[in-house]
């Protein structure tokens, strides 16, 4: 989730501070037995006129809130999820697993079918040797706020109330990822239900099935239902500001932070919004770990390059765990559209603005995906999107008179220009349901192998959705 338009003006105010599991099948010709299925299962299964049913219905995204699937499974362990996986291939029925419910186009809340919500999958236990056991229905800031107890890290994402699975299936992208890689990168093994026979198997980025984790999207191949995570030590001194520029300054500032952030170390992280409007402004987020007067320089040598003077909120230097407080903002649901191109270097800055100068409440976020991000090769995990220069997300706060299909024709239309100069990928957690390119945007040169490993464990396509790799049920 990015650092909205929203959140940079609540950070202003400091100073006066995803996934997308989706699965889907072919609609049953009549009604399932849902008292069945309630009979098998440890956790409870909520139909819309339950107690309950509306506290967890509801997906992430207010633009898709007209969801309402049928049934939805409240998973109490791995077993649980097996009985739903079983039931949705027995019955032909739409299926989707949902960990934190960010999926941006809400693929992980289906009108028409079961849900197998893991919220209740919870637990986070930090080993000796540094692992990190999640289960795949822990919020961010849990995962958080329990590694730092004991003294550990994992590189994630900026929004604290989504789902581990969903972030990590994706990539996972966050203020961490110049030094440290993506969430994905510290995948030791996982614990998966897959459709070809219903096992829990246990998996490593070593086979198959494990490196089609790391990366490969969710809702893809299997259902994850535990994570185990290599973490490092977490960093005692972390230095987090917002840097706001003022109307009119956004190519300047762009080019110059494209430049600036490339050039500074590893140990710091910054992403760049080009806020739109008449005048495009500019809002520049740093995360340095290390102390103040370092970001001070920081702060200053951007200023200098863009020949502009910025605005500075949310200064402080703390620790891990305050860096990611900080970070992690509002967790209420939001109203928005977005998508995403990536760029295989530098973009003219000029030409950036340029999308978002007008009336429209369109930003654009420029996220690095240099340094520890591109150390590693584009095959080597199911995230291809390496030896890039970054990820450009397209992103529009929409008002409450403005209707989904308006806000999806405003951020195509974006989207379409960007990508006249933009390589044609795109982010896998920045869904986006016209995508019409997905494939081939998402996954890249990992296409083809990504599909095989769907079919194989999903041959059938129980786990198959509109934007999803398993093969179509006829």
């Amino acid at each position: 989730m990015p650092l909205s338009r929203r959140r940079l003006l609540q950070l202003s105010a400091v100073a006066a501070g995803a996934a997308a599991i989706g699965a889907g099948t072919a609609d049953a010709a009549e009604e399932p037995d849902w008292a069945a299925l309630r009979r098998k299962l440890h956790g409870a299964l909520l139909r819309r006129n339950d107690a309950g049913y509306e506290e967890i219905r509801p997906p992430f995204n207010l633009l898709y809130d007209d969801r309402y699937p049928p049934a939805i499974a409240r998973c109490a362990d791995a077993d649980d999820v097996r009985k739903c996986v079983e039931f949705a291939a027995e019955k032909k029925i739409k299926f989707a697993a949902r960990s934190g419910g960010h999926s941006y186009v809400a693929y992980s809340t289906p009108g028409d079918g079961l849900v197998a919500d893991l919220k209740l999958m919870n637990r986070v236990e930090v080993r000796r040797n540094g692992t990190a056991v999640i289960g795949a229905g822990t919020r961010l800031i849990d995962v958080y706020h329990a590694l730092a107890a004991q003294g550990r890290a994992l590189p994630g994402g900026t929004c604290g109330s989504v789902g581990i699975a969903g972030l990590a299936l994706g990539g996972g992208i966050g203020v961490l990822m110049r030094k440290y890689g993506l969430t994905c990168d510290h995948l030791d093994s996982a614990k998966v239900v897959t459709p070809r026979d219903l096992r829990l198997r246990s998996v490593d980025p070593g086979s198959d099935l494990g490196w089609a984790l790391t990366g490969g999207g969710g809702g893809n191949f299997g259902v994850t239902t535990e994570f185990t995570f290599r973490t490092v030590p977490a960093p005692p001194r972390v230095t987090v500001f917002v840097v706001h520029f003022p109307e009119g300054s956004g190519a300047d500032v762009c080019g110059a932070w494209q430049d600036w952030v490339t050039a500074a170390p590893r140990e710091f992280w910054s992403n760049i919004s080009v806020l739109g409007g008449p005048r495009p402004a500019a809002g520049v987020p740093g995360c340095l770990l290390g102390g103040a007067q370092q970001a001070r320089d920081l702060i200053a040598d951007l200023e200098r390059r863009a020949g502009v003077k910025g605005t500075v909120s949310g200064f402080q230097e703390t620790d891990y765990l305050g860096a990611m407080d900080f970070w992690s903002g509002d967790l209420g649901r939001r109203r928005f559209m977005a998508a995403s191109r990536v760029l295989a270097t530098k973009a003219d800055p000029a030409a950036l603005s340029a999308l978002v100068t007008g009336d429209t409440k369109v930003a654009l976020e420029v996220n690095p995906l240099d340094a520890a991000v591109s150390d590693v090769r584009p095959t080597d995990t199911a995230f291809a999107h390496r030896g890039v220069f970054g990820d450009v997300q397209v992103y529009l706060t929409a008002d409450p008179g403005v209707d989904r299909e308006t806000a999806k024709r405003v951020v195509n239309d974006v989207q379409a220009r960007l990508a006249e100069f933009a390589t044609g990928g795109a982010y896998v957690n920045y869904l986006n349901d016209d995508q019409k390119d997905w494939p081939t945007a998402y996954y890249g040169v990992n296409l083809r192998t990504l599909r095989a490993v769907a079919a194989k464990y999903d041959p059938s396509g129980v786990l198959a959705f509109e934007q999803g790799l398993s093969p179509r049920p006829v």
